[in-house]
């Protein structure tokens, strides 16, 4: 977690070190030295606003289970969109719908909701609510409108195929080791994601879909995901092409030992502990060690 600055003027050295850190962010997420507007982290209490050069700190909201890369202040600068608590019967409500208003038993924790102050015009999402039942945790996004447009659900140790997961636009899953993703919409700027509870989560434009398209059509959305270092360790398909072939990789899981994808095909599971054994492959399965390796969803007990 970062560390709150002390209120009032900088010191000259520092503010020039944190003058450099957020021109290198800016130079490194786009060509465009255009102002962008970006999604302050719900870790507000790390949040530090740059205005004339001035540290303002801005309140806390939440607990995080990662933090910006180290030394790099948040890019708040350039634009900012700050996410709020929403009330509390706003909150119960959108819960209640998020877990497609059913009762469970234990009854359903409400983790967090939280909303975008100033979304863009046409945001995806602007309303977030993470809810916890029967042993999954699962996260529902809300457009202006009040209707579901996003979401994910995940339970501790599944499996990704990659260390972000993009689940509807501008919010998914994110592994262990994530410290910080971005969300740039085709043609726009990028947008920095919130990470809590496992999730992340960003009010960014709608992009259309494009229609059918072909290998070389650009994703909607990119994706980029940096360490606690502030390196990049994470990039999403930039192009249609792209995300078929990733699609297509080989993938076991974290143990090495079991198939993920892909299957031969008319491959049919009938024993998952034997079909999908890497140590004695099925027939038409490819060689393992071919293979790369998924991450674990293993932020929440």
């Amino acid at each position: 977690m970062n560390t709150l600055p002390p209120e009032g003027d900088l010191r000259p050295a520092t503010r020039e070190r944190q003058r450099a850190e957020l021109t290198a962010i800016v130079e490194h997420e786009s060509a465009n030295a255009r102002p962008r507007r970006l999604l302050v982290p719900l870790a507000a209490a790390a949040a530090i606003a740059l205005i004339a050069g001035a540290a303002i700190a801005v309140p806390a909201l939440s607990d995080h289970k990662s933090a910006g890369p180290a030394g790099n202040p948040n890019p708040v600068a350039l634009g900012v969109t700050v996410f709020t608590p929403i009330a509390a019967g706003q909150q119960t409500a959108l819960t209640w719908e998020c877990g497609d208003k059913m009762t469970y038993s234990p009854p359903a924790e409400k983790v967090a909701g939280f909303r975008a102050v100033n979304p863009p015009a046409d945001a995806v999402a602007t309303t977030f609510v993470v809810m916890h039942a029967i042993g999954n945790w699962k996260f529902c996004g809300y457009d202006s409108n009040g209707k579901r447009s996003t979401g994910g659900i995940q339970k501790p140790g599944d499996d990704m195929m990659d260390p972000v997961e993009m689940r509807g636009a501008g919010a998914g899953s994110y592994v262990e080791g994530v410290a910080r993703i971005t969300i740039t919409p085709l043609g726009g700027q990028p947008y920095e994601a919130d990470l809590q509870h496992g999730f992340f989560y960003a009010s960014v434009p709608n992009v259309p879909f494009a229609g059918k398209g072909t290998d070389s059509t650009p994703t909607e959305y990119m994706v980029r995901a940096y360490d606690a270092s502030g390196a990049l360790i994470y990039t999403s398909p930039k192009t249609r092409g792209e995300r078929q072939a990733r699609d297509a990789r080989c993938v076991v899981d974290a143990t090495g030992e079991r198939f993920l994808r892909p299957y031969p095909p008319g491959f049919k599971i009938t024993d998952p502990e034997l079909n999908l054994s890497t140590e004695h492959p099925a027939a038409g399965m490819p060689d393992p060690k071919s293979c790369v390796r998924a991450h674990t969803w293993n932020w929440l007990p």
